[in-house]
Parts: C-alpha cells; structure tokens; sequence
C-alpha cells in the first residue's frame, strides 16, 4: 500500500469515528444549520432582508448562507484540528504513532483530509438548506468560485489549524483558544455581522485575517446577476499569504510528544 492510500484509510477511518462522536455530530455539523435557520429566519422576515454589500445589496439569506458556510469551514478544520490534534499528542498517540513503520506525516494528511470532507459536507448541507427553503441562488458559473473558496478556505484553515498546536500545550487551552478565535473573527468578518454595520477600524482588523477572505468570497459567489466566477485577486492573495505562513508554522513547530 502506497503513502497516499495510507493518508486515505486513515481519512476514511477518521471520518467514521467523527460521525461517531456526538459533540462532533452537534457543535460541526448540526450547529452551523441551526445558526443558518436562525439568522435567515430572523433577517429575512422583517424590514432588512437585504444586507449592504461590495458597494450594492444582497438578500439577507444568500448572504448568510454564505457567512456561515465560511463559519463551517473554520469550525470544522481550524477548530478541530487544534483540539484534536493537542488531545492525541497530549496523550501519547502521536508519540507512539511515531514508533510504527507507518510514515507519521500520512496520520496528519488524513486527519487533514478528514476534516476537510467535513467542511465540504457541512457547506453543502447549507447551500441545500440555503437554495431549498430560503431562495437562495447559485449561478452555474459561480459555483467554481463558490467550490474554489471552500477548498482554499479548509487548506488554509487546515494549516493553521497544525499550526496553532505548537502554542496549546493541554486540551483545555486547546479547546478555550480556538473556539474563541473563531467566534470573535468571525464578528469582525462578515460572518455573524454584516461589515459595513461595523467602525471603519474594526472592519480593518477583520480584513487582515482569513476567515473575512472565505466569508466575503462566498458572499461574491451568491451575488444575483453578475458575471463572473466570484473570484477576486485581493481574496485568492490574502487566503495564500496565511497558508504559506500556516504551512511554516507548521513544519517547523510541529511537536509529536507532549
């Protein structure tokens, strides 16, 4: 058996035992879709079922179901990762993964690609959820856009998601930090909060950061009647930028034992 079919059994068993794990089921997957009813529910049935965007409108749901697709996406890598990965090496796992003849890099691919099929199911249950039950419309020639972003957005998120473990040292520093990340980034990204209801400056802070990068370009690739796929220089520069500097991070702080 090859290195990159190990990486895919492991991926594969990893994939069964997170669909296994109730807190996985509910805070990954089943979360994100109740935040979506919530808020479209909330916003699209009053007077502001549209929100300002990219110097036009956007209808509140489309806008949404693509914020929280970008919430899903950082929850269901950055998130996971970071505390899964803490929780194995602080309990030796990694330690005596490493003393088997099976290459260690190969159980961190498929824990990757784990929780990148994650992110992919999880978006798609909520563009479905988005295009069935609130309207929502992805142009044919959007959605390469829309599927680029996504991939781009669990790389990324992927890597700093490694990378982050060399700086949570138990579990619980693990699983207060990330979450926490990922919640505050994403009120200042346009994720639970339209951008332009926020201070100039804090608009700023969010624009340094990635998740602002996946939210806004999903939130492009939902836009009714304009052309193109959705794909910007400026998003496709900042999300590469973080992924190199996850990717350094990641290969160079990377610790196996606890």
């Amino acid at each position: 058996m090859s290195d990159l079919q190990l990486a895919v059994t492991q991926a594969r068993y990893a994939l069964l035992t997170s669909f296994r794990t109730p807190r996985t089921l509910v805070f990954g997957m089943a979360f994100p879709v109740v935040l979506l009813v919530m808020f479209n529910s909330i916003f699209t049935n009053g007077a502001q079922d549209s929100v300002t965007f990219a110097g036009g409108t956007i209808d509140a749901s489309a806008y949404f179901t693509a914020s929280l697709s970008a919430y899903a996406i950082a929850l269901s890598t950055f998130t996971s990762l970071a505390i899964g990965l803490t929780a194995q090496r602080e309990s030796g796992q990694l330690k005596r993964l490493r003393g088997t003849p099976v290459p260690a890099w190969t159980f961190v691919a498929g824990q990757v690609m784990r929780s990148a099929a994650v992110a992919f199911l999880v978006v798609a249950v909520l563009l479905a959820t988005g295009v069935i039950f609130f309207g929502v419309h992805l142009e044919a020639e959007r959605m390469v856009g829309f599927v680029l972003y996504v991939a781009l957005g669990a790389v990324v998120f992927s890597a700093l998601g490694i990378a982050v473990t060399a700086y949570t040292s138990t579990v619980d520093s693990a699983s207060a930090i990330t979450p926490f990340v990922t919640v505050m980034l994403s009120f200042i990204s346009g994720v639970f909060i339209s951008v332009d209801q926020l201070p100039n400056w804090l608009e700023a802070v969010g624009k340094v950061f990635p998740l602002y990068h996946v939210a806004e370009g999903l939130q492009r690739c939902v836009l009714s009647g304009v052309g193109g796929t959705g794909l910007t220089g400026n998003n496709l520069a900042v999300l590469a930028l973080w992924g190199v500097a996850g990717v350094w991070v990641a290969t160079r702080r990377f610790r196996w034992e606890p």
